[in-house]
């Protein structure tokens, strides 16, 4: 059967408040990597016919859907699902059942992971995958083309007779490797970049699935369990990428850096290969060295971003983040000695976080002086150790994302986690740590040697707009 695969428009998905206007600037267009690994799941184990939509870089409104379908002709439609963009995708299987009620509309993603049977419930939608799709998927459309019972397809929730059914969850794949690599060729993968990148065309890895920390306030995916692809099996994505012509990598795994001889393996192995590629990680500073750091910059390292969070040493504990200042300005000036840039992210407003403490964030930002920073509001997400927390002691009075599961808004708002600020005095927080930090005479300066292109410069002169005038 036919399937499309869409990821959802995000247009006035979220608050029009400065936080969100921050989610929402020009930063680039990153591709679908999990409606990608499905749909190339289905193509090797099944006969099911794939395609994929990215709504959001198509430039494509909600509305057009109903189009879309007109055009591609599915017997069932697929929605990566977020709890920021439920509303969207709810809306959108709403238009396709009333254009044709025959169509099988499937949602998934970590939304459905936490919300399984809330998302079944809702008008138009026929089954929610919870979990890992890849597997899943293929046996809910060999199950919809039989007109079969979907009650032993684990993993998936679903409507019978009125009621809706949660199946067990669905065991986790053990190895990676088995997985086909994500055709880029069923998106239009030129269009992809990103705002800090060198080259006009960029693309995501994921290399492993999990992260094993517990900062309470992430949402502990799988379990927290962590497993890795082969070194061998993401170098031949790579080299799928290079016959592309995509030279430019941004490695999305939670934590890159979590196993030593895995990185330094990647690392000598890319620089046998002589590939003429850059590529950007995400780590801890507690998983990295100096040898590490070295071999990551021989192989085309580019960036590294690090979640440092506070300046506060006691923020970072009340975080259970594991770190420290001290550890922080360590390590970020070993990567910079390594001559690989460094993208940082911090968050004010954590539950108990006074006045002086944001500012002594944001000056140990400064202190630091990285080429990118991220600053954030610390937010009540669904699922996270603050607001369950919250929930339990009675400091949150209703579970506003329950809510918004089982009755998706208009707009959806998240509440801030701040027990002592107002929302406006954090969004002004917010507002000033951008302009204190990117607007300082020396920073500019030294941002203006180190652009790569006309192209780049564009781009974060639109964001240095954006940044100013909240626009």
């Amino acid at each position: 059967m036919r399937i499309l695969l869409v990821a959802a428009p995000s247009e006035s998905a979220l608050s029009d408040s400065v936080p969100d206007r921050y989610k929402d600037l020009d930063l680039g267009n990153y591709p679908p990597l999990g409606l990608m690994y499905l749909a190339s799941y289905l193509a090797k184990n099944s006969e099911h016919a794939a395609k994929i939509v990215d709504m959001s870089t198509e430039r494509l409104k909600l509305n057009d859907i109903v189009e879309i379908i007109k055009l591609q002709k599915p017997r069932a439609v697929g929605f990566y699902t977020t709890s920021f963009n439920i509303n969207r995708v709810y809306e959108a299987a709403r238009l396709i059942k009333d254009h044709d009620g025959s169509i099988v509309t499937v949602l998934g993603g970590p939304h459905v992971e936490l919300f399984p049977e809330d998302t079944a419930s809702l008008e138009g939608v026929d089954f929610a995958v919870a979990g890992e799709g890849e597997l899943t998927l293929t046996e809910l459309l060999n199950c919809i083309e039989q007109n079969g019972d979907p009650a032993s397809i684990r993993g998936v929730a679903y409507k019978d007779n009125g009621r809706v059914r949660v199946n067990p969850p669905r065991p986790m794949i053990d190895n990676l490797d088995v997985l086909p690599l994500p055709d880029r060729k069923m998106t239009d993968y030129k269009k992809y970049y990103s705002l800090i990148g060198r080259d006009g065309i960029s693309t995501t890895l994921m290399t492993s699935r999990g992260c094993p920390y517990r900062c309470n306030f992430c949402f502990i995916q799988y379990g927290g369990r962590c497993r890795s692809r082969s070194v061998e099996n993401v170098l031949a994505e790579i080299d799928d990428c290079v016959k592309l012509g995509i030279g430019e990598f941004f490695i999305f795994d939670e934590i890159f850096t979590l196993n030593k001889a895995r990185v330094m393996e990647f690392c000598q192995t890319l620089v046998s290969r002589r590939y003429d590629i850059v590529f950007d990680i995400r780590s801890r500073i507690d998983t990295i060295d100096e040898e590490m750091l070295a071999a990551l910059k021989a192989a085309g390292c580019a960036r590294i971003q690090y979640g440092i969070e506070s300046g506060s040493d006691e923020i970072l504990k009340a975080m259970n983040k594991g770190i420290t200042v001290r550890k922080a300005r360590e390590v970020v000036g070993l990567t910079k000695k390594a001559g690989i840039e460094v993208l940082l992210d911090f968050m004010l407003g954590y539950p108990g976080e006074t006045k002086e403490d944001i500012e002594k964030t944001v000056a140990f930002a400064k202190e630091l002086d990285t080429q990118y920073v991220q600053f954030g509001v610390v937010t009540y997400f669904p699922g996270i150790k603050i607001y369950t927390d919250a929930l339990k002691s009675g400091a949150v009075k209703e579970d506003f994302w329950r809510n918004v599961a089982k009755s998706p808004p208009a707009k959806i708002v998240p509440p801030f986690a701040s027990e002592i600020f107002t929302r406006a005095e954090l969004e002004r927080f917010l507002h000033d740590a951008y302009i204190s930090y990117y607007f300082r005479p020396g920073y500019i300066l030294k941002a203006l040697f180190k652009i790569h292109s006309p192209l780049q410069l564009l781009r974060q002169l639109r964001a240095g707009y954006h940044l100013v005038s909240g626009k």
